[in-house]
């Protein structure tokens, strides 16, 4: 059975769920074109405090995907399809394309499947064809819990609490670097941006709590 028709009652209610969160944006400005780098499961609160401009997210090509891109069509966020797993050359064209036009790319570097705090080397792929800077970007927020079953260990804010969204300084990953090496640096930096935004808001490296996943 089509869940198409979840999208419409999933945005209204991300809309109506980051309404009520009280999040601070921290650190240089965001516009594009260029490249938000955050874990997979921390994008929540980065809707919440979503930067101006037109924005791309790549989705992947499963059935959760496809939902995904509708619930982001409705959200203002324009998507290509694929993933590291399946379909990345084209994604990585469409987000090309993206780019030139001066969108802001919205990237989950670990995802699709994980290991959640390994960046995979599509992100540093369009950093050096473009010349376009990586922003790391991490998030903590007051209260909240964390899908604990949940490979990505998705972020559920709770309603009302207050938040922080911590953005880092651009940085161009090295060309003469070996493309795990690039990936591993980011991967510090977007831990260090994360711990950062935790301090911000007073939790220190506390993470949220975690919840078993539906």
């Amino acid at each position: 059975m089509s869940r198409r028709w979840l999208a419409w009652p999933a945005a209204a209610l991300i809309r109506i769920w980051l309404r009520t969160l009280r999040l601070r944006r921290l650190g240089p400005p965001l516009h594009g074109p260029g490249l938000v780098a955050f874990w997979h499961g921390d994008q929540l609160p980065l809707l919440g405090h979503r930067p101006a401009g037109p924005l791309v997210a790549p989705v992947s090509l499963s059935a959760d995907g496809r939902l995904q891109a509708r619930i982001l069509a409705r959200l203002g966020i324009a998507h290509v399809s694929g993933s590291s797993s399946r379909g990345g050359a084209a994604a990585l064209r469409g987000l090309w394309r993206a780019l030139r036009g001066g969108a802001l790319a919205l990237m989950a570097v670990d995802g699709p499947r994980g290991p959640r705090g390994t960046v995979k080397p599509g992100i540093i792929y369009l950093a050096r064809r473009t010349g376009l800077p990586i922003y790391p970007v991490g998030v903590a927020v007051r209260r909240g819990h964390r899908l604990r079953r949940a490979w990505d260990r998705y972020l559920m804010p709770c309603p009302f609490t207050r938040g922080v969204v911590r953005v880092g300084d651009p940085w161009h990953p090295p060309s003469d670097t070996p493309i795990e090496e690039a990936c591993a640096g980011l991967a510090r930096q977007i831990a260090d941006i994360s711990a950062a935004a935790r301090r911000d808001l007073g939790t220190g490296r506390r993470p949220p709590p975690s919840l078993p996943s539906s």
